[in-house]
């Protein structure tokens, strides 16, 4: 037998037997006060016709300890004829701003648009003078000595406001806020340009750090204190040339003299240590133990290879400057003396290196560079000193002259 409807059927929900069946309600509209209201505004609100009255507080009486009042400044006619007078404000004008700024509870944007007086002001105005007047009676009633921490910041919050700076900030915020799709693009692509130049900025930083760490002198950890003596130096030569044979790779080379490397050392062949070295005979070894420098040998023994036409064609120099700890570069010798005590004797260097044609940076301080610079430098100082004593006489000749006059 066919169905009567192809679809789904609808169930049926059966009633619940627990249900309770309860009469309607019945509610009355009545007036009720708002506290918060001055004007006696009366709202009207339902209330259950079987609940009292009084039962139950109305809702705007929760909200009443809300409803506190701005506190204006305070003041009478004496005091304001004493310390707040102003060119541009009258009493009247300054009690209607006080009055005003009570009934709009503090909201500037209302009481600029509820503010009425002869000359049109504008919120920068009405700012700065109520802000002028609360300072004004927080020193009056607290002197600036006696005050506290809450008190002197907000002395100095009411001190500081600038009426042109906030209307300035104003006015670009409105122009922030007007701007174009193709400017804010822009402006998103200098930002982003900006931020990779402080990133390339930090790790051209981080690598110039590393660079002078890894220039930088490094100290030693260990005091060398125990071989400061010839003695114990050559003792820890002896130690160091002992432990060097007992290797198969030997460094170190026998200077030849005993009394420097003891007993057994110097007439011993550190090549023949080698099992498959090839030994020279005794002759060639004589000869080139000879011709090598011994560490008793003076400096100035040594030979020379280049003769003195060919140093100065090479520029080899040999100097005998002290040179402090730590890295330092040829160009220092052209800086340091250019800087004197004083920044006018500084000056003055700078102005006669200036007029001779010394310039600032000179690239390439060669030796001969830095020998005429010092020239120039000697001849610079005995030039300031030459001046410094004329100037002297030339004070003490006015004098004189003053005196017999």
């Amino acid at each position: 037998m066919a169905s009567k409807s192809e679809g789904p059927q609808p169930r049926r929900w059966k009633k619940s037997l627990f249900r309770v069946h309860n009469r309607p309600t019945h509610w009355s509209s009545e007036d009720t006060p708002i506290p918060a209201r001055r004007d006696q505004l009366q709202a009207r609100r339902w209330r259950r016709a079987t609940q009292p009255p009084n039962d139950v507080a109305p809702p705007s009486a929760k909200f009443a300890k809300y409803n506190i009042e701005p506190a204006g400044p305070n003041y009478d006619a004496d005091v304001y004829e004493q310390h707040l007078t102003h060119a541009d404000w009258t009493k009247e004008d300054t009690d209607r701003l006080v009055a005003t700024y009570r009934d709009c509870n503090g909201k500037w944007p209302v009481i600029v648009d509820h503010y009425e007086s002869e000359r049109r002001r504008t919120m920068e105005e009405l700012k700065a003078r109520f802000y002028s007047l609360l300072n004004i009676l927080l020193a009056l009633g607290t002197p600036i000595s006696s005050m506290g921490g809450p008190e002197w910041g907000l002395y100095e919050i009411l001190r500081s406001f600038e009426p042109a700076k906030e209307a300035s900030r104003k006015r670009l915020a409105e122009g922030h806020m007007q701007r174009r799709q193709e400017e804010v693009d822009e402006e998103t692509v200098l930002l982003g340009e900006l931020q990779r130049i402080m990133l390339h900025q930090v790790t051209l930083d981080s690598e110039r750090e590393d660079l002078r760490r890894r220039l930088d002198h490094p100290q030693a950890n260990s005091n060398s204190y125990p071989y400061s003596t010839s003695q114990s130096l050559t003792q820890l030569w002896q130690q160091l040339l002992a432990a060097d044979r007992a290797k198969k790779s030997q460094r170190l080379r026998p200077t030849g003299n005993s009394s420097y490397d003891g007993q057994g050392f110097a007439t011993d062949n550190p090549i023949s240590a080698r099992p498959n070295a090839s030994v020279p005979d005794s002759s060639n070894r004589r000869n080139v133990r000879e011709s090598l420098p011994s560490a008793t040998t003076p400096q100035s023994a040594l030979p020379v290879d280049l003769s003195k036409a060919e140093l100065s064609k090479y520029g080899v120099v040999t100097g005998q400057d002290k040179l402090p700890s730590g890295v330092t570069f040829a160009s220092d010798r052209l800086s340091k003396p250019r800087i004197a005590k004083s920044t006018l004797q500084t000056d003055k260097i700078a102005a006669i290196l200036t007029h001779a044609g010394v310039p600032d940076l000179i690239p390439l301080p060669t030796p001969a560079v830095v020998e005429s610079f010092d020239a120039v430098m000697t001849t610079v100082h005995t030039l300031l000193d030459l001046r410094k004593l004329a100037e002297k006489e030339e004070q003490e000749l006015r004098v004189r002259q003053a005196e017999t006059s």
